[in-house]
């Protein structure tokens, strides 16, 4: 790859990590109903707003806990850089 391509892609990459994050956020600060009702639409894999509410409620419930013992992957990858690489 060229030096040119190669900025081109860091810059996408840095561009879609920043997009992801935005939207993660957005979706964190939603009660669980809230991000149930945004992410349902006909069709949908689990049927109902319900079932996404459930799902919603069980994740952050498990992400709460990861955070609590100390094995949340935010977590572990700072703590567990790869080899020749600082953590972050």
């Amino acid at each position: 790859m060229t030096t040119q391509r190669e900025d081109i892609r860091r810059e996408a990459i840095s561009a879609a990590a920043l997009i992801s994050g935005q939207a993660r956020a957005e979706r964190d600060a939603r009660t669980p109903r809230e991000a149930a009702e945004a992410a349902y639409y006909p069709g949908h894999r689990l049927g109902s707003v319900e079932a996404i509410e459930a799902l919603i409620v069980r994740q952050r419930a498990e992400a709460e806990e990861q955070w609590r013992n100390g094995t949340h992957p935010y977590q572990l990858r700072r703590r567990q850089a790869p080899a020749g690489r600082a953590a972050a």
